[in-house]
């Protein structure tokens, strides 16, 4: 019983995809199970046909063939020969369970250079009916039946039609189901717009790259089914579903090229350097002191993706200050390497690039952003590049001789967290934030917040070394 519903199963496989190989190898077999040998025979046949290499069906036939005591060519077009010549001999069906096998005609020929016979044949019985009647027997014969079999080349022909009908009705079929889809089917379910790089989660919802990835910044799980998203957070791969933006592009090329304008002119939006730059409030930053960050917080990850994906690399300093939110003053922060880690969080290796004045502030996506202008220092020439030289020569010597004074152990931990102490600089204008070594010292003193921003303010180099002066003055007195 449980041969004829997997018979009933493969028969109605075969019909779907008359193409395939491995749906006439397993009917085959269970046939073979039935104890319908050339039956079984015929679906070998069929496999060789379909697919000349597939070996198990050439192994199936061997079996058959050489229990009836025939030998069995190598060639796959001499064992096709050999099986058509088998089944049109005039003989009961043998099965492997019972009778007796067919004694064969004399003077059949198994070499593959013989004509092929019996087209005559088939055209004689091509006006017969074949009737089929489960539990009773065929009115032809199955060796007449096998005579109506095309030849080799009409096999072909008429599997090259098959195939392109095939092909034909899938085609309009794809387009039916196609023509139901709207822009609406194509809507990432949390920006509520047009899909972009569409990627799909292991429980099967799909979301816009981005979306997916500030979503999992929150929470890790799926936002439409709450399935742990663990693992896919850890890997971060990312893909595009590549059928879903294959469709895309086919059905809705005008919609996917407007959101990809759109996401364009989000990222030049996002790449300004002076208007909504970001800024990262947390504590006051140098130009040229390296400044390492910990990243944990959802708002903060999502700026360093963006600051990543821009290319810009940069974003904006700021201490915190009451009633603002930030300073007016802060440093535009330059990252040199990010490295994440499977929970979300990630180090960062940034430094100070230049110093800039708040103009106007804002919020984009829970973080601070910022118009801003940048700070640069008043240059002096004549006798006033005289003094300013003389007093920077003064300031540096007592620097150093503070610095020397400290313990090896205080500056070796200096040395580990800020580097050592700039050289002095030849041409104290060269650069438009004065000498490194001002800005290394004020990192290294760790002063009051509110003083360290009032001395990042300034635009006068003399200004600067004159606070400097003072604060060294105060620390070597204590």
């Amino acid at each position: 019983m449980r041969f004829s519903d997997a018979l009933t199963d493969l028969d109605y496989l075969c019909c779907l995809r008359p193409n395939w190989t491995e749906g006439f190898f397993r009917k085959g077999n269970v046939l073979l199970e039935m104890g319908q040998q050339k039956d079984a025979l015929i679906q070998f046949h069929r496999c060789l046909k379909l697919q000349a290499d597939f070996a198990p069906a050439k192994s199936q036939i061997k079996k058959i063939l050489e229990a009836e005591g025939m030998a069995v060519p190598d060639e796959v077009s001499c064992i096709l020969q050999v099986v058509s010549e088998y089944l049109k001999g005039p003989c009961p069906i043998t099965s492997l369970s019972g009778s007796q096998g067919p004694t064969h005609p004399d003077g059949l020929k198994h070499q593959c250079g013989d004509d092929r016979e019996g087209k005559g044949r088939r055209e004689a019985h091509q006006g017969s009916k074949v009737k089929h009647d489960t539990g009773t027997e065929c009115c032809l014969s199955l060796c007449q039946a096998v005579s109506f079999l095309p030849a080799a080349e009409e096999d072909e022909e008429m599997m090259r039609k098959e195939d392109g009908h095939g092909r034909g009705e899938s085609g309009d079929s794809r387009e039916k189901t196609l023509g139901v889809l709207t822009v609406s089917d194509f809507e990432c379910p949390l920006c509520i717009r047009f899909f972009f790089e569409p990627v799909t989660t292991p429980c099967g919802h799909t979301f816009c790259k981005n979306c997916i990835e500030r979503s999992l910044d929150h929470n890790l799980r799926c936002p439409l089914c709450k399935q742990p998203l663990q693992e896919y957070f850890k890997n971060r791969k990312y893909n595009t579903t590549v059928l879903l933006q294959d469709i895309m592009i086919c059905l809705f090329p005008s919609q996917l090229a407007e959101r990809k304008q759109v996401h364009e002119a989000e990222i030049a939006e996002l790449s300004n350097l002076t208007k909504d730059i970001p800024i990262f409030v947390c504590t006051v930053a140098y130009p040229g002191v390296p400044c390492p960050l910990h990243i944990f917080e959802p708002r903060y990850r999502l700026m360093m993706r963006r600051c990543m994906e821009t290319g810009t690399k940069k974003f904006g300093m700021c201490n915190y200050e009451h009633g603002k939110g930030f300073a007016d003053y802060g440093c535009i922060l330059e990252i040199h390497s990010l490295e994440l880690l499977a929970d979300g969080r990630s180090f960062v290796d940034a430094a100070g690039v230049s110093r800039f004045k708040v103009l106007k502030r804002a919020q984009r996506d829970g973080y601070h952003t910022a118009d801003i202008e940048y700070l640069e220092d008043l240059k002096v020439d004549g006798s006033e590049l005289e003094i300013l030289e003389s007093l920077h020569d003064s300031v540096y010597q007592q620097a150093q001789d503070w610095y020397q004074r400290l313990s090896s152990r205080i500056r070796e931990q200096i040395s580990r967290q800020y580097g050592t102490m700039p050289d002095k600089e030849e041409n104290l204008q060269a650069s438009s934030n004065g000498p490194a070594w001002c800005w290394w010292l004020l990192s290294v003193l760790q002063l009051d917040p509110a003083y360290q921003t009032t001395i990042l303010s300034l635009t006068s180099l003399k200004d600067r070394l004159g606070h400097l002066r003072l604060v060294l003055e105060y620390f070597s007195q204590s």
